[in-house]
């Protein structure tokens, strides 16, 4: 039991929320860990966004998970930000200490947990498919673990020109492309690239398959996909057959909550719990 006067209260906010598995998720994670904390999820316009964080401050919650379209529009809000969070400009997860509200962005940063389980990352080239809000996050952090080359394949490649230069200017990163995304072309990884990550929303079975070329990979190259729902996608089935080792969506996102309630709580996360628990919840 807390010896607090007040129980420990983390949050969701998002727009739409229904659906989501977090608080199902985190809320088996503090009854494993012996937490008498609580997970409330609530549905907040971009309109209130602002009152409802003022909110959370007020009522002294302990950390705040942000859903879209909320994940850029805390940063004026936020007294401090962490590294992959300012750069990218994106924060999915909050912390209170004090009063003060720091800013981290666990997307990123869990992927490259769960890609440098199969290896090294730094001096490797790695492909992005996409350049949107989930592939500026996850490149704001492998950037940092001086991956040599990062190219981004995508549709907006003006708006990516932009990321890639603030990129190789704020971090160690040694080069960073963008690819235009061909319309009539399959997509393609940099040749000789060792990671090659979907962030884009495509590619669910019921989409229609994503075009993807795995030519160029290295052997035992990792290839992951963020869809987690459901988490083997048509491109990690094919990276399956053949000489690739594939992350899936899901995972990425036990991993990215995991590290959420690591910053909020001080404890280690049961992630075997929480994958059974995302896993009861959508019926996987």
């Amino acid at each position: 039991m807390s010896n607090q006067s007040q129980q420990d209260v983390c949050c969701l906010m998002g727009d739409p929320v229904a659906g989501n598995p977090t608080q199902y998720m985190l809320e088996q994670a503090f009854d494993a860990a012996h937490l008498d904390w609580r997970f409330l999820t609530f549905e907040v316009s971009a309109v209130d966004f602002e009152g409802a964080l003022r909110g959370a401050r007020i009522f002294g919650f302990r950390g705040v998970m942000l859903a879209p379209p909320h994940r850029a529009r805390a940063l004026p809000y936020l007294e401090e930000l962490g590294d992959a969070a300012r750069i990218s400009g994106q924060v999915n997860c909050v912390a209170q200490t004090d009063g003060r509200l720091r800013g981290y962005n666990t997307e990123g940063r869990a992927l490259r947990h769960l890609l440098e389980q199969h290896g090294p990352l730094t001096g490797a080239k790695v492909t992005v498919l996409g350049a949107g809000r989930v592939a500026k996050s996850i490149a704001a952090e492998l950037a940092s673990v001086e991956v040599q080359e990062l190219a981004f394949v995508t549709r907006r490649p003006d708006e990516a020109e932009k990321f890639a230069a603030r990129l190789t200017d704020e971090t160690p990163l040694g080069a960073c492309a963008v690819v235009p995304w061909e319309e009539d072309a399959p997509l393609r990884a940099v040749e000789g690239s060792r990671v090659l990550i979907n962030a884009t929303p495509l590619g669910r079975p019921d989409d229609g398959p994503l075009e993807v070329s795995l030519q160029g990979l290295a052997p035992k190259s990792v290839v992951a996909d963020v869809l987690y729902n459901p988490p083997q996608t048509p491109l990690l089935s094919r990276a399956g057959e053949g000489d690739f080792v594939t992350v899936d969506g899901l995972t990425l996102l036990i991993e990215q909550a995991a590290l959420a309630f690591e910053i909020w709580t001080g404890a280690s996360a049961d992630r075997t719990v929480m994958r059974e628990a995302v896993e009861e919840f959508l019926v996987l």
